[in-house]
């Protein structure tokens, strides 16, 4: 194949979210893409998505003619409102700007469930085993800078992607002190989401009502060192984990009750590779199962958590080399 050729084969795919941003530039071919280079920095060390891109561009040299951005938000005509960045993706801006005649911008939890496809067996630890049924709907649940949701439908050769805002639905306390937990930041906010608890910031929320602090006392420690912490044993921080993991199940188990995704529900983002020891706790694999009159029916939905944290890059530079294939 000739240079001209080549070049003709290259994609940019993206995976923007509000803390790390990562890029990678591959070689689209009839069976898949091959990577060339990839970049990982954090997402507030640039003032926008187009000198983010342009940067990576420029330490490669490379010209891309096809494209997928995901980017943490819903996407509406085209654009992004970033949930955790002051940030606005435009798709045809970003196409003008770069001179990419084939552009895709999708939610970034969309990205992550055309990820599935490109994990291997080892990506993925299976806290529920569950009776999967390979063909039917899946469903993926993450934390991070945020909380999202997206679900994953019919045939791999023609997914159905479903993208939410989810993570921003109202917690639900399944006990007492789940109910003190609600009430305590109720106080304080006026509102309870999920997301709430269930990101970084919301393992520091946990931390303080483990340690008996007011909801907005400062803290010594970010969510890295509660989570070093927690590892090392300490107990209150420990503790927070433990509590953590239990509410990422439950909130599994509510999204597995309102989708039935028969093929499993995947735990995703970039907290829960490394919360792996408190996942693996029995209260988790409780946590999803408990339901009054629904256990038998959960029971038979696989649980897993993913421990690759690029999911919704590799699933970015699936769509791009689609794209390529699409226009030959």
């Amino acid at each position: 194949m000739d240079v001209k050729q080549e070049r003709t084969r290259i994609i940019l795919a993206a995976d923007i979210g509000g803390s790390r941003a990562r890029l990678l530039l591959a070689r689209a071919g009839q069976h898949g893409w091959r990577e060339s280079c990839r970049r990982e920095t954090p997402s507030a060390a640039h003032d926008g998505i187009e000198s983010l891109i342009a940067d990576f561009l420029a330490e490669t040299g490379e010209t891309p003619v096809a494209a997928c951005i995901a980017a943490a938000g819903p996407l509406e005509h085209g654009r992004v409102r970033m949930n955790n960045l002051p940030w606005i993706v435009d798709s045809e801006r970003l196409a003008a700007r770069f001179g990419i005649s084939r552009i895709r911008l999708i939610n970034d939890f969309a990205a992550q469930a055309h990820g599935l496809a490109c994990l291997d067996s080892d990506d993925a630890l299976t806290l529920c085993a569950g009776d999967p049924e390979p063909e039917s709907a899946r469903a993926l649940i993450g934390a991070g800078t945020g909380l999202g949701m997206a679900v994953l439908a019919g045939a791999p050769q023609n997914p159905i992607i479903l993208p939410s805002q989810g993570g921003l639905a109202d917690f639900a306390p399944r006990d007492a002190r789940e109910l003190a937990l609600c009430e305590t930041l109720l106080a304080s906010h006026g509102r309870v989401s999920l997301e709430m608890l269930l990101s970084g910031h919301g393992i520091e929320r946990l931390y303080r009502f483990i340690s008996g602090l007011p909801p907005e006392a400062p803290l010594a420690r970010d969510t890295a060192a509660i989570t070093a912490a927690a590892l090392a044993g300490e107990a209150a921080a420990a503790e927070t984990l433990r509590l953590f993991a239990r509410l990422l199940a439950a909130a599994a188990s509510n999204l597995a009750l309102t989708v039935l995704p028969r093929g499993g529900v995947y735990l995703t983002g970039g907290i829960a590779p490394r919360i792996l020891p408190f996942l693996r706790e029995p209260a988790v694999a409780e946590a999803f199962l408990a339901h009054p009159s629904m256990g038998a029916v959960l029971a038979r939905i696989p649980l897993h958590a993913v421990r690759d944290e690029s999911l919704g890059l590799k699933g970015a530079a699936r769509i791009a080399s689609e794209l390529v294939r699409d226009e030959a």
